[in-house]
């Protein structure tokens, strides 16, 4: 029994320190237009992943900070899109991001 409590502790504990071990990336939206969609994916993956806003949106002028997904010493390499409400969307490629990345997005980004 004891052995079962202190790998689930363990596990606990591991989860944790994982999500710390993700760096934290901060998206500012200086497009002009209300940002409705943010993706952001490992530059060797086919698709992007789910929108990391949920529900929200991302006005003119605003950031959001977001921890990616993975520790910088599995990938550091990200693509990053965002998509306004008319469907425009902006796209940095293979972004290298350092812990606390800040990614600055304006009307220059657009696709």
């Amino acid at each position: 029994m004891k052995k079962i409590v202190l790998l689930a502790v363990l596990a606990f504990f591991a989860g944790m320190a994982s999500a710390q071990d993700r760096p934290r990336v901060t998206i500012v939206n200086n497009t002009g237009y209300t940002v409705y969609y943010v993706y952001i994916s490992q530059t060797e993956a086919d698709d992007w992943e789910e929108n990391m806003l949920d529900t929200d949106v991302l006005l003119d002028g605003q950031s959001v900070t977001i921890r990616l997904s993975h520790p910088l010493d599995v990938t550091n390499r990200y693509d990053v899109k965002l998509e306004d409400k008319d469907g425009d969307t902006y796209t940095k490629w293979d972004v290298l991001i350092t812990p606390n990345s800040r990614i600055v997005f304006t009307i220059n980004d657009l696709d």
